[in-house]
Order: C-alpha cells, then structure tokens, then sequence
C-alpha cells in the first residue's frame, strides 16, 4: 500500500533501556507542552530473548495522549528506518506528530528508534486517521449512502486502542450540515490494520450481521470500508463492559445470559474461510511461552514445563466439528447495556472449536474471582453460572475439552499481565494465573 521496504528492521537482542534514560534521551527533541518525565511503558512486545518493543505513552500538548514506540534496531537500520519515516509521514504545515520535533527518531546510544504516533512503518495510514482535517472528505464521501446528501464540517479524533505495526481503533465525533438529520451519525468508530489482516476481516462484521436478527448479542453495523486506508468503518454500539459488572448482584444472572448468547454465537450458519484449530493453538502456547520465559527469568523451568504439559493436553484432542467462534471472547469486549448485550472486536472470529471461548471467558473470570478474594463471592457465582449454562446446552465432546482450553488461556492471561509493566500487580496476577493453570491442568476445573 505505502511502497515501503516490506522486510522487518533486524532485531538485537537485549532488554528495552529503562525509562529514566529514555526520557533524557528524549527531552531534547520535545516540545515543552510534552511531559516527558510521567511517559511510562505501557505494554511490551516480546520474543524469545526478551522485549523488543515497547509502547511508551504519556500527557501530550493538549490534554491528548502522548504515544511512542521503541524498537531496538541496528544502528545502521536504524538510521535507515528514522530517514524513510520522517520523509514519509512530513506534511506541509508542521510536523505530523504534535510535541516532537519529527516522527521518528534513532537513539544511536540506546539502539533504539522511535515513532511517534502516528507514524507506524507498518500502518502507513494512521498519519492520515489521525488528522480529522484530512480525514473530513474521506468519511463524508463512505458515509454517503446513509447521510442525506449532509456535508461533513468537522470531524474530532480520539483513539481508543493503538497496537503498534498491528491496528488502530478510531472513535470520530461528527459535525454535519444539512442532510437529514435522522440518518447522520454523530459517532463513528474506525479501524485500520495492516493490509492482510483488512482484506480478511472486512466482511465478518457485514456476513454476521446478516444473522443478526435472531442473535442475543447485539452487533455493531457495518458503516463501509475505505480499501485505500485498510479501513473499516462501524457504529457506535451503547454500554458498559461486561467485566467492570463483576461485583453487581445481578452478574451471576448476566453470565448465564452470556454464556446463552455465546452458545447461540456458536450456532450460527456462517462459514468463514480461515480456520483456528488444535495446531495454531499449540504454536501460540509456544510462541507464548518461550516469550513468558523471557520475561520471567527465575520461573523459566515451572513456565517451560507448563507450555509443555498444555502442548500435550492440546495434542491429545480429538478433533473437533470446526464451528464459528470469537477467537477473543472476554469481558472486554461485551458491552452490557440495561437489558441489551452487545458483542464487538469480531475480527478475529475463525472457524475453530468452541471450547475455546468458553476457556477464555472462563480464565478471566477466574482471574476476578482471585481478585475478589473474601471480600465477595459474586465473581465466583458468575463464573459458576457462566459454565454450568453452557455446558448445559452444548454437547458431550465440546464440554469435555473446555478445561483444557480454561487451563490454556490461564497460561496466556498470566503471560499477558507480565507484559503490562505499568500493572504494579503484574507479579501476584502473574502467578496467580499460573497456579489457576496447574490446578486446572491437575484437577479440572472447580
């Protein structure tokens, strides 16, 4: 799409430098507006020999979240890479990226090289997401359809979650001018993924719309794509997430309801064209947990045994009818609203094995249980009821490899809390989640 050089920068080996030098590093490119002295890292990319890459975000001029992005490249890449961004992302009018002095920035004395967001080698279209000026034309010309003819006249940004050289999600607030009022939304939110990850999921949200009717879930609607950003575009949908409900005396009763949706989800007559089987998920415990090794040195062995132990168990399954599933089924992304559950993040939805949203949803669970501790049993009720209604309408076989999908994700969410180094309870969740595993993987689940 942006003509770039495709090959990924050539990664050294070695820990991100801690945040104090990086900020003496920076000073001295930043505006005074930018307090740079409270960036911390937000979340870190790993690989088996440590973090790579770390997302550094902070107050930015403006009131408007400050976000950087570290690599650790080579010093001759690295000069290479901060030269083809910022002649990129420059733009008549100033620089594209408020507080820096340009997008991208090569640290030759920490080996590292900074993007400031928006600028992303691989998302060659946030710069132009990012600025509502530019973006004005964009969403009037998609929006069409449905806007009465109204003229867009302002359009206000703000990003909801940005993974670096992955996604963005975009939320526009909308001024519009004539048109019918009715028809024009005020809110639309937007993602843009990498160019791959664009053409497959640009269609589930419209495919499983279709069936919308009969579903429990409420379903964001498609709003159209602008192919030329690897964008899609997609309503506004109301309510709160399921997970911050959790000490509510009516969770219990909400799981039940939740786990009658998901099971419906699991029904529906879509057949996607990717699959999410036994395979990628022993990949992705081993990717995880050479990484979660990396990151947690003195608990190599105990982590390296556990990967092992979930491999075999994950191995041992019969296949199972692939049926159309999440792929991300959490708190997080249920939206609950009065008696309205709503359902959203549907890009990773695969044909692959139930059992494996019901193992996530139920690892997060857990993990609010643990967090409650004494002081209440609701999370533990809810998760209870979450189970027992969908194992009550699902078959023999799927309900006889839900554990090992539960113990799985336990691993994978411990793995995930370590990766949050802003978390001060990153260490007791991190352990936490991985006694939860070996109680599963040892005694099923409770």
């Amino acid at each position: 799409m942006d003509g770039r050089d495709p090959r990924p920068p050539a990664d050294m080996t070695g820990s991100i430098p801690d945040v104090a030098r990086v900020r003496a590093f920076l000073r001295r490119w930043c505006d005074t507006e930018v307090a740079v002295d409270r960036l911390e890292v937000s979340h870190l990319t790993v690989g088996p020999d440590g973090p790579r890459r770390a997302l550094y975000e902070g107050p930015g001029p403006g009131g408007q979240v400050l976000r950087l992005v570290a690599q650790r490249v080579e010093p001759a890449e690295g000069r290479r890479l901060e030269a083809e961004l910022n002649r990129d992302h420059r733009r008549p009018g100033g620089p594209a990226t408020p507080g820096f002095a340009q997008p991208a920035i090569y640290a030759p004395e920490l080996h590292l090289l900074f993007q400031a967001f928006p600028a992303d080698r691989r998302l060659g279209a946030l710069a132009q997401a990012a600025d509502g000026g530019a973006m004005a034309a964009v969403l009037e010309a998609a929006l069409a359809p449905r806007t009465g003819g109204a003229r867009l006249v302002g359009v206000a940004v703000h990003v909801v979650r940005y993974k670096p050289a992955r996604k963005c999600l975009f939320r526009y607030e909308l001024t519009w001018a004539g048109g019918a009022a009715p028809s024009r939304p005020a809110v639309v939110y937007a993602k843009v993924a990498r160019r791959s990850k664009f053409e497959r999921t640009r269609h589930i949200l419209g495919r499983l719309r279709a069936h919308a009717d009969s579903l429990v879930f409420e379903l964001p609607e498609p709003l159209g794509t602008v192919p030329e950003l690897c964008m899609e575009l997609f309503s506004h949908l109301a309510g709160v997430h399921f997970s911050t409900l959790v000490t509510t005396d009516a969770f219990p009763q909400l799981c039940e309801r939740v786990a009658a949706g998901l099971h419906h989800f699991h029904t529906l007559p879509v057949a996607l064209g990717w699959e999410w089987d036994v395979a990628a998920n022993v990949a992705r415990v081993s990717d995880s947990a050479a990484e979660f090794a990396a990151l947690l040195p003195a608990e190599r062995p105990r982590i390296a045994a556990l990967g092992q132990d979930l491999r075999a168990h994950l191995g041992a399954l019969p296949p199972p009818p692939l049926r159309l599933i999440h792929g991300d089924f959490h708190g997080g992304n249920i939206l609950v609203d009065g008696t309205r559950i709503g359902l959203v993040d549907l890009e990773s939805c695969a044909m692959g094995d139930p059992a494996d949203d019901v193992g996530s949803n139920w690892a997060q669970l857990t993990w609010h249980t643990l967090k409650a501790g004494a002081r209440t049993p609701i999370p533990s009720l809810g998760r209870h009821a979450f189970l027992e209604a969908y194992l009550r309408r699902t078959d023999a076989e799927t309900a006889a490899r839900v554990p090992t999908y539960a113990a799985m994700h336990c691993f994978l969410f411990a793995y995930q809390c370590r990766r949050h180094p802003q978390d001060p309870a990153r260490y007791e969740n991190a352990e936490a989640m991985l006694a939860a595993c070996e109680q599963v993987l040892a005694k099923g689940l409770p």
